[in-house]
């Protein structure tokens, strides 16, 4: 096998075929990560990624996909994703993508989507929320939104850590309570609140 760090779990041919599976494996025997289709019969990638976000907030999905359009990668991230590849990627780029998710909670992205991603978020209109209803940057510590503005920019544990001197293991403490003071369960949601609230 090419990939020795690589274990495949199971294979599904739909969200709903993909649910089926899951209720069978013992929690400790959950996947790490799961390459999620976007056109899929019965029940999309989309759906499937904001259903399971929820349902097992431990699995982080990649998109591999065909389709590079606008609206596909937006709601994609909306949705929960932590990476959107292209299935014309290298599969080096796919395994490295896996790593960088499962060892440093990255978001990989082939560079074409990171470019148009940023886009779209710099374009996105920033709706006016009322404040008592949306988590605001007074919820967080100065370290966090220091942390947080690092995350958004797309550095890893590690890069963060040696950027600001302090260690991996604190890094991921603020950000577990990043994740629980704005009540989220993903970077790309972190990221999508901080744009929309124009934190950045």
């Amino acid at each position: 096998m090419p990939y020795q760090d690589i274990h495949l779990v199971f294979e599904a041919s739909n969200g709903e075929e993909f649910f089926d599976k899951l209720k069978y494996i013992p929690k400790a025997d959950l996947p790490q990560v799961v390459l999620m289709d976007i056109e899929m019969p019965v029940l999309d990638g989309i759906a499937t990624i904001s259903s399971a976000s929820i349902k097992y907030p431990e699995i982080k999905h990649i998109v591999l996909t065909i389709y590079a359009d606008d609206d596909k990668i937006f709601e994609a991230i909306k949705a929960g994703a932590s990476g959107y590849l292209l299935k014309e990627d290298k599969a080096i780029n796919i395994v490295e993508a896996i790593s960088n998710v499962v060892e440093f909670d990255g978001i990989p992205m082939s560079p074409a989507i990171a470019r148009r991603a940023m886009e779209l978020l710099r374009e996105a209109p920033k709706p006016v929320v009322p404040v008592q209803n949306n988590p605001t940057e007074s919820q967080l510590s100065d370290r966090e939104m220091e942390i947080l503005k690092e995350v958004v920019k797309g550095y890893n544990h590690q890069e963060i850590a040696e950027k600001l001197f302090i260690s991996p293991n604190t890094v991921r403490t603020h950000v577990n309570n990043i994740y629980k003071k704005l009540h989220l369960n993903s970077r790309s949601q972190i990221m999508n609140l901080a744009y929309k609230n124009k934190w950045i």
